[in-house]
């Protein structure tokens, strides 16, 4: 079973390189296969002729050419890149993950964790200009309670105020 789908870097003999989409990863198998048939729902096109295949993008160029082997199958040596980073996140973005999961830790702080190699695997966090809702609406102060009861009934029947519980020393949240 295909554990995963990406992009490879293909490149064929004569130097010319290639991206293939939606590559198949099946660890368990010895030999890596193509499918004529998938490769021309993906718009490729194959030219077969005395012994030979060649395969050529949707822009018309040649992708690849394969001699037929014995076996009556095209065997083709491709040599598969090894990409360092096909896709990035932006920085912002990342600096903004590393708040939320440093428990809304300061972008000040944050960049000395790497700069300090006080945590390993935190990239370089450049500060942003916008502010983090979450922290503003924890850092605002909460308006005193009054601490003085509310007045004493005087007279039967007047409204009476009690504390079954309390009183709390806590503030309130």
């Amino acid at each position: 079973m295909a554990e995963r789908a990406g992009k490879v870097l293909i490149t064929c003999k004569n130097g010319k390189t290639a991206y293939m989409n939606d590559v198949l990863y099946v660890p368990i198998m010895k030999n890596n296969l193509l499918s004529l048939g998938q490769l021309m729902e993906k718009g490729y096109t194959m030219f077969m002729q005395q012994n030979y295949i060649e395969v050529f993008d949707n822009n018309h160029r040649s992708v690849l050419k394969a001699p037929l082997s014995r076996n009556r199958t095209f065997k083709v040596n491709l040599n598969a890149n090894v990409v360092q980073c096909l896709s990035t996140i932006n920085i912002e973005e990342e600096g903004w993950l590393w708040h939320y999961r440093f428990g809304h830790l300061n972008f000040k702080s944050l960049g000395q964790l790497n700069t300090k190699e006080m945590v390993k695997g935190v990239p370089l966090i450049s500060i942003p200009d916008k502010t983090c809702v979450g922290c503003v609406i924890g850092k605002q102060t909460i308006k005193e309670f009054k601490k003085s009861a509310p007045k004493r009934a005087k007279q039967p029947l007047d409204v009476i105020y009690s504390d079954v519980c309390g009183p709390f020393d806590v503030l309130s949240l």
